[in-house]
């Protein structure tokens, strides 16, 4: 064989050498990408109910705010009856007992996530529990299901149950 031959088939070859390392390292196999979504998918399932609990905590402040803000306007109605109201209302109205009385209040919370309602704590209308009900998607908060806090003498600051939740 001559050698220009022989040098003609030499170069094709590194050629075609060189031009399959090239396209080998110029992208990634089938395998690579697989592992790849597989790592992102075992990193989504770990990190999206993390995610979830965050979010369902930070709406507990719309439900303790509509408690707190209950809570107020109920003192308020108080200054003005002997009693507090067990009804919530678009007025405050003083009835003759605190059964047949209203205290101007919503019973939802400003966005939406809770519902709110008022239990009588006493016969003479003394004392109150406001309990606030996740609504909606916030629903699946089960520990905080409801979320109550009961004013009386005992506890004129309120006390808040489950603990955890305010």
């Amino acid at each position: 064989m001559p050698t220009s031959a022989r040098k003609d088939i030499e170069s094709r070859e590194v050629f075609m050498q060189r031009h399959s390392e090239r396209r080998r390292s110029a992208g990634f196999t089938l395998i690579e990408l697989m592992i790849a979504v597989a790592i992102l998918g075992i990193i989504a399932a770990i990190a999206y109910p993390s995610y979830q609990d965050s979010i369902r905590q930070s709406r507990r402040a719309d439900g303790v705010a509509a408690a707190l803000g209950l809570q107020v306007a109920q003192e308020q109605f108080r200054g003005n009856c002997p009693f507090y109201a067990q009804n919530l209302g678009a007025s405050n109205v003083c009835g003759a007992n605190a059964g047949a009385s209203t205290v101007q209040a919503s019973a939802a919370s400003r966005e939406g996530h809770y519902s709110l309602s008022v239990q009588a704590g006493s016969a003479t209308g003394n004392s109150y529990t406001i309990v606030v009900d996740p609504q909606g998607q916030q629903a699946s908060d089960t520990l905080c299901d409801p979320m109550t806090i009961t004013y009386n003498s005992t506890n004129p600051n309120g006390l808040r149950a489950p603990a955890d939740c305010w």
